[in-house]
């Protein structure tokens, strides 16, 4: 079975996504931190759950409910020296400048900054 990956953003209720093996989740009126704490709670197998964050807190709650932790350096380079996410994404792939315009749209929505 393949793993399941969930990221989980500041965000209105409603708006979640799921891209093959990504779930996309916004936190619905609290903030993406107390999500993220409130999933590791629920979650009966943390044992096989790695969260990633370099938010501190984040970070040692997760590890003080049984999760794995990982920071996202550790993670984003897990791929690169043949660890863990060794699987080439599979599914709807999206153009360097497609993927520029969506962060700058984001950066616009998370700042409120005008575009």
């Amino acid at each position: 079975m393949n793993n399941l990956v969930t990221v989980v953003f500041d965000g209105a209720e409603g708006s979640y996504g799921w891209q093959g093996d990504i779930r996309v989740i916004f936190s619905d009126g609290c903030s993406a931190d107390d999500q993220i704490k409130r999933m590791a709670e629920e979650d009966d197998d943390l044992k096989n759950c790695v969260v990633v964050s370099d938010d501190k807190d984040i970070y040692l709650y997760a590890r003080s409910m049984g999760a794995r932790v990982m920071s996202v350096t550790a993670f984003t380079s897990a791929g690169k020296s043949g660890g863990p996410r060794t699987k080439v994404p599979t599914g709807k792939n999206i153009s360097l400048g497609s993927q520029e315009k969506i962060n700058k749209e984001l950066l616009g929505i998370w700042l409120k900054e005008k575009k």
